[in-house]
């Protein structure tokens, strides 16, 4: 793949976008619909922004395999080709993996998130055959290497060399345990080859070293603030870029911390915010909760 249309392409805020629910639990395909509808007409487009379907934070662990892949099919459609889509296609089971990916290519996603394997850590070797696998399996779809190092296994920069070298393992989402230095390594080492998407808060890091963009749940509710940020690292205003992100990023991320001190998964805060600004938010799945009114009255 051409590396530069693929870093021209997978460029600003990266949407993880939030699997909505009716009050019987069962996908709300229509609220998912709209949210995404949402995000793109309010600028989230090619060169400025991408959506995550059925990630972490489209609560994909709580999915059955079905419903993952037509949640990912309503998120690709809702999109219409103004924004390109990943669909999150880590698993337990190699096969759910090859699964998500090929039906990634089906319904014309741009490409795929794939992680490493967890609850059995794996070795080194384990990764690069199970990212292969995948790879092979596959014609055409993108794929983003997710360095998910809280779930046990935590990728070197010897390792991302490894996996940068099949074809069309052209993205990183990357983040790190050890700390800002190891992370700005690796945003320089790979930005060149790579389009470096970042995980670990340091957006405007990532962007004067060459990254392409950054997580965001925020740009879910308040597009235009994300893209605020990212005309201002665009334009290399870093220092006000980085006073916006002070200003608002910083204070939800702490909120969002002190929420998954309270119940688990990542879109519980996100629901409650768009409800909050009138817009499809709903239930969540067990074991994660929705915001009580007191905490509903500190989020606004």
């Amino acid at each position: 793949m051409d590396v530069e249309a693929v870093k021209g392409i997978l460029r600003g805020p990266m949407i993880p976008v939030i699997t909505n629910l009716n009050a019987d639990l069962s996908i709300d395909h229509a609220a998912i619909g709209a949210n995404v509808r949402h995000v793109v007409e309010h600028g989230i487009v090619t060169w400025h922004g991408a959506l995550l379907a059925v990630g972490a934070g489209g609560d994909f662990p709580m999915l059955t395999v079905a419903e993952r892949k037509a949640v990912a099919r309503t998120i690709v459609e809702a999109a219409d080709g103004k924004v390109p889509v990943l669909v999150g296609a880590q698993d337990t089971h190699l096969d759910v993996c090859i699964e998500m990916a090929r039906w990634a290519e089906e319904i014309g996603a741009y490409g795929i998130q794939l992680a490493p394997p967890h609850y059995y850590t794996p070795s080194d070797d384990d990764v690069v055959r199970w990212f292969q696998a995948v790879h092979d399996a596959t014609e055409r779809a993108a794929i983003m290497a997710y360095n998910t190092w809280w779930e046990g296994y935590e990728m070197s920069l010897e390792q991302v060399e490894r996996l940068a070298r099949l074809e069309r393992c052209v993205s990183l989402k990357w983040s790190t345990s050890t700390g800002a230095g190891s992370y700005m390594r690796g945003v320089a080492r790979f930005a060149d080859r790579m389009a470096v998407v970042c995980n670990q808060g340091m957006y405007v890091m990532n962007h004067l070293l060459g990254g392409t963009g950054y997580i965001t749940h925020l740009a879910t509710v308040w597009p235009e603030h994300d893209l605020g940020v990212w005309g201002l690292m665009e334009a290399g205003d870093y220092k006000a870029a980085q006073a916006r992100v002070c200003a608002v990023n910083w204070p939800w991320y702490d909120f969002r911390c002190t929420m998954a001190g309270r119940t688990g998964g990542e879109s519980p805060t996100v629901k409650a915010a768009l409800e909050l600004c009138g817009r499809p938010g709903g239930p969540c799945r067990a074991p994660s909760r929705t915001l009580t009114c007191e905490e509903r009255a500190q989020l606004r």
